[in-house]
Formats: C-alpha cells, structure tokens, sequence
C-alpha cells in the first residue's frame, strides 16, 4: 500500500517538473523571435516586432494587425520623433475603431466601441481581399508582369472557352441531324468560295426555259453568283454546225430570255462546250464522222486533223458570240445593258476523259500527254486571240498524271485555269496533294468542282443527299487548305449536276428531284459550312417549305430520312415531281424485291417452272397476289407520268422517262401475271424427271458440231 502511494506521488511531481520545463522553453523561444533581427531588402535589419507594427522601410509594410483592422496609437516615442504626424493606419476614436496603446512591454488591446465593432467586421473583410490582391499583385511583380495586363489575357482565355463550347454544341446539332462533321468547318471560321456555280446539264432531259427561269431566284437566294451551262445538242448551232442540233433544241428567243433572267438577277453565266472528248452528239452524225479519232467510236475528236480545229472553232464562235451583247446587243436593250453591264468573263472548254487518244494513223506516233497539251493549248490560243478578254476553264482529270516539266513546258500555265473535278467523299484519293503543288506550280489559279446528282449512280431516281453534302463540305475543307498555294487562289465551287453519263447513256435523276440536294450543298457552299439554324439557312425558306414543329427532332434528319421525304411537303417549282419520283422509287423498290424473290427465294414461279409449266396452282396464285397489287399501282402512275412530268419537260423527254423508268416495271409485272396464269390452267402433270436443258442447249450449239 505504502509503495503505491509513492508511486502515485512521484508521477504527480514528473507531471508538475514537465509542465514546468515546457512552460520555460515556450517563453524563451517567444522570447527569441521577439527579440531577434531579421534581414530584408538588401541587408536592412529590422525585427519582428517591428514588422508587426508595421513601423519598418518608412511606413512601406503596413502592419499586419492593421491589416486585420486593429489600428495602433502612435507614441512619438517609439519612433524617436516628435514630429506629431500619425503614421499611415494611426487611430481614429471616432469611426470606433479597435485601437492599440504601444509601450516597450508590447502591445495593449483596448476595448472597442459598440459602433466599431460592426465597422471592423467590415473592414476586417475588405481586408482580406486587399490582403490577397497584394499577394497578386506581388506575384506579378516578381514576374515582371505590369498591372493591368491580366485582364487581357483574362478575356481572351474566357472568348477561346466560349468559342470551344459554340463548336462543341454545333458539331452536337450536326450529329444530331446527320451532317457530317468536317474539322475546320463552322461559324466564325474562314470565307467561303468567291463563285459559287450552279451546272446544268442540257444534254438529257433539258428543263423548259420557263422553268429554269422560275429557278434562278431561288439559286440566288441560296447563296449562287453564276450557272455553268452545257448545251451540248441543245444550243440552236446554224451554218455548217446545224445538224448538231436537237430536234428538241432551246431556239435563240428561248436562250435570250434565260440569259437576261439570270444577267437580271446578277448572274454570270459560263457557257461550257466540248472540245475533245465526249463530242459524240456530234462524232455520231454522218457530217462529222470523218473527224473521230477512231472510227468506231465518236467519243474524241483527232486533233492532228486540220478540219478538226476548223470545227471546234465555229464551235465556240457560235456559242461565245451570243453570249456577249455588250458587241452585237443581241441579248438586252442599250438600257438594260447600262442598267445591268452582263459581260461573259469565261469560257469552259471542256477536254476531261479523253479515252481514245493517240490511236488513228495521224497520232499513233506521238506521246499522249503531248498530244493533249497541244490540243488544249491550241484551242485556248483559238480563244485569246479572237476574245482576249476571255478567260478559259478546262476540267483536269487529263493533267493529274502529267510530269510538271511537261506541263511547264506545254505553255498551258498562262492561257486555262484548270477546274478541278471530285464528287467522291475523299477528295485527296484523286487529287493528292503532290498534284495540289504541281498544279499549284504551273497555274496561277484553279477552280474545284463538286457535285448535286448524276454522280453516284447512272440509274438513280433520288440523288443520295448527304453523300453530295459530305463532297461538299470536303471540298470547303481541301479549298481551305489548298488555295494559298495559288498565288491567285481558288476562284471558286462549280456544283456540278450530271443529267446522263454520257451522249448514250440513260437519264440519272431528273433535276426537280435533285432541287433538296442542290439547295442544301448550295447554301453550304454560300456559308463556308452547314448552318443547323433552320431560321437562318435559306433552305426551307427558298423550297417553301412548313417550318419545322417540336423540339424532339431536328429540322433536317438525314441519317434517318435518306429519301428526304420530309422535301415532299415544300412547294417548290417542281415539287409535284418530287413526288412523283419518290412514290416511283418506292415501288421500284417493291417491284424489284418480289421479283427478286419470285426468282431466287420462291419456288413456284420461277424460270424453272415456267419453261416446263409445272407448278402448284395454289402456290403460284398466293405469289400473285402481290403482283396484282404492284402491277396496279405502277399502272397508275404511268397513267399520270405525263401529266406530272409535263410542268417541266416536252413530251421527248417524259417519253424516253417513262420508258426507261416505268415500262421495264410493267412488262416484267405483266410477264409474270401470264406466266402464274398459264401455270394455273393445268391439271395434269407428267411424271418425273422432267427434261432438261442441255448445256449446248442454252448455249444455241448444234448437238451434232
């Protein structure tokens, strides 16, 4: 019991003995940084003490207690003057302030007034605010930086968030609505092409001039400035060129009225006519025949032939001269021409897939490169001797492979500008930037060319819009990239929209169906990009369409709508045709896949069956039920084709329309409807097996050879 209680004790007294050792160190190490110098400012000693009270460098640290709002009175004594003028932060009595009496014991807290209280709570906040501004402003000291040009920097961080966050929500909207997203392409980016052209092709199904008057203020409301137009069989040739005409040809009063239409409405108009390959309306005829390069095709003219360049130059002569009334007047009233001043500035001459080159007795001998350059060069020198004021376009695909010597050589450089033709989505797979530098080395300047229809199919109905968008939009990307390397830059974007392939080929889609594609690659030709506001894209205005309802779908869906039948519910001029064309796609597309699985799939109705007139009477009378309901449906729309069609085009056109795109529908309904009935009729049937066709059968060979 006695041994505990001296433990207990002697705990007790270690406890008071540390206590008491660290209550000592604690007063001697206050009493160190009390009394202990420090050195700032190039050697200067001053003490802690009087950095508190802020008395050091002449008043220049204030005192962090003042900082605080605890303000010290001044004793002339601490100072060693008496000069009776108050430091800078000297207490006032009468704001209420916390004043501090200074002694050589230190510091004494005086008690504050009432009023005070609430005025320090105040300034103890504005503070702290300074405080943390001369701590920036401090840092900018260090770095050398002057006040006041933070801010800059400031707002010009804020305007790059502020522009990311635009960029982010319009690519969102450009998803949302199926739009391809190209990087470089948006609001506030770079201009868009100076000259935007719009090409008609007039060598299949040629519009009525009534209606592409009707559309020029549309296609100036979208954002052209000029239309590229290609004859071909279509212009009124006279003289020796006369044959070339179509028996359905524009006559001269016609063109008169499109051109003031368009100067009207200021307008260029290109006038583009072949002068190399694809002169088959012309190389077909008997007159011309004797100019082909081979004589089993009239697709290119021979050009070592001296009759050859007599002939392309009545060509141009005839084309060019009334174009330009500013000389013969021909086309506006001396008013009008001050009014308006039309003038042609260009001339396309055509010269792209040349396939027949180097091949009759004249050329075999030279190189076709050569041969080419010397053409075009021929036939530009044609141009600027007798129009000088002219300048000449010439499409490019024949130059891509070329050397740069050789186009150097050729003259060429001086006297075309090439326009350079992609309608694919990658522009850079035909034209590498190689050839972007050649080119850029031997022209002074270049045109591109994109495409609204006839481009990715010889046999479409509807044109695939967003394919053309997406072409359109690579085509702003790469004039972009690639127009500073012109010393005269890019001129600008032709959309080009192809009618037929060729003289020989069949009709692609008519021009009043391809209007929603050409409208939607024009207005993003006009801005530089795709605009995704519906209020400010001319589109649906200038298609006088309903504006859009709800929030939950955008305006324009095009991965959802690839038929664009929303365009169904606009009124433009040829919007009945659209129509149209979109129910006849549809039932294409029915007719195709139940003949395709009347063939292939089914096994009642096909070849097979009909050429041995076996078949199961109720199998095949189930088929044709769906072919009863088809060959009405296209019945009827044959039966309203002309009517429908005739807004627009002659009774040529609608014609060969109707018989490209209907009739091969309904003789192949009807063939299947007499086939299923024959097969119906019978009631006995033979045994097994059947003859077959033996394979020198199908083949047409005499068994006995």
């Amino acid at each position: 019991m006695h041994s505990r209680l001296l433990i207990v004790c002697w705990r007790r007294k270690l406890f008071f003995l540390g206590a008491s050792l660290l209550f000592l160190l604690a007063l001697w190490f206050w009493g160190f940084l009390y009394t202990t110098h420090i050195t700032e400012d190039g050697g200067k000693i001053v003490s802690v003490r009087e950095l508190m009270l802020g008395s050091a460098h002449g008043g220049r640290h204030e005192s962090l207690l003042q900082r605080l709002g605890f303000h010290e009175r001044h004793d002339p004594a601490l100072d060693g003057g008496s000069n009776g003028v108050e430091p800078h932060g000297a207490a006032h009595g009468e704001q209420g302030s916390v004043q501090l009496e200074g002694d050589e014991g230190g510091v004494k807290f005086v008690k504050p007034t009432p009023g005070g209280l609430r005025s320090a709570k105040v300034r103890h906040t504005n503070d702290w605010d300074a405080i943390m501004q001369d701590r920036t402003d401090e840092g900018k000291q260090i770095n050398q930086q002057p006040s006041g040009k933070g801010q800059p920097s400031r707002h010009i961080s804020d305007e790059m968030r502020m522009a990311a966050e635009r960029q982010s929500h319009y690519e969102h909207e450009l998803k949302r609505m199926g739009v391809p997203v190209i990087a470089g392409l948006g609001p506030g980016g770079r201009p868009p092409p100076a000259q935007r052209l719009v090409h008609f092709d007039l060598k299949g199904a040629p519009p009525k001039v009534s209606y592409l008057r009707r559309l020029m203020p549309i296609l100036k409301t979208l954002g052209a400035t000029g239309i590229l137009l290609e004859y071909e069989d279509m212009f009124p040739y006279g003289g020796s060129l006369l044959p070339l005409a179509a028996r359905n040809a524009y006559n001269r009063d016609e063109i008169l009225e499109l051109l003031k239409s368009a100067f009207a409405l200021g307008l260029t108009v290109i006038p583009l006519v072949q002068t190399f390959g694809h002169l088959e309306y012309a190389l077909k005829l008997k007159e011309f025949a004797h100019l082909r390069e081979t004589e089993d095709s009239p697709q290119a003219l021979c050009p070592s032939y001296n009759a050859s360049m007599a002939f392309v130059e009545e060509l141009l002569t005839q084309v060019i001269e009334y174009h330009m009334p500013a000389e013969n007047g021909n086309l506006l009233h001396k008013e009008d021409i001050e009014r308006t001043t039309p003038k042609l500035t260009h001339i396309h001459i055509g010269c792209d897939e040349v396939y027949r080159l180097a091949e009759c007795p004249r050329c075999r001998h030279r190189l076709k490169d050569q041969l080419f350059l010397d053409h075009v060069y021929n036939v530009a020198t044609i141009v600027r001797r007798r129009w000088p004021h002219l300048r000449v376009i010439v499409w490019d695909d024949m130059l891509r492979h070329m050397a740069l010597d050789a186009l150097q050589a050729s003259g060429i450089g001086k006297l075309v500008e090439p326009m350079i033709w992609v309608y694919a989505e990658d522009i850079y797979k035909f034209v590498q930037s190689t050839t972007w530098e050649k080119y850029a080395a031997v022209f002074r300047t270049a045109w591109a060319a994109s495409a609204f229809k006839g481009a990715h199919g010889e046999g479409l109905l509807m044109p695939p819009i967003r394919r053309h968008l997406e072409n359109t939009l690579r085509w702003l990307a790469v004039m972009q990239g690639e127009g500073n390397r012109f010393s005269h830059g890019l001129q600008g974007l032709a959309l080009t929209g192809w009618q037929r392939y060729d003289h020989f080929a069949v009709l692609c889609e008519l021009l009043p169906a391809a209007l929603p594609s050409l409208a939607i690659c024009l207005s993003t030709a006009a801005k530089g990009y795709f605009d995704v506001s519906a209020r400010t894209n001319p589109i649906l205005s200038s298609l006088t369409c309903p504006e859009p309802t709800g929030e939950h779908h955008a305006w324009l869906e095009l991965h959802r709508d690839s038929m664009m039948v929303m365009f169904s519910r606009c009124m433009f001029p040829g919007s009945m045709i659209y129509r149209f064309i979109l129910r006849l796609a549809t039932l294409t597309t029915e007719t195709e896949e139940y003949t395709d699985a009347i063939r292939q799939r089914r096994g009642w109705l096909t070849d097979y069956n009909i050429r041995h007139n076996f078949s199961s009477a109720a199998r095949v009378d189930d088929l044709l039920g769906e072919n009863y309901r088809l060959l009405n449906a296209v019945s009827n729309l044959a039966r309203t084709a002309a009517s429908t069609l005739t807004e627009v085009y002659d009774h040529w056109t609608y014609g060969e329309f109707i018989e490209q795109r209907i009739f091969p529908m309904l003789e192949e309904l009807k063939r299947l409807e007499r086939a299923g009935e024959g097969l119906k009729k019978r009631r006995v049937w033979p045994q097994r097996p059947l003859p077959y066709l033996k394979p020198f059968e199908v083949l047409g060979i005499d068994e006995k050879t």
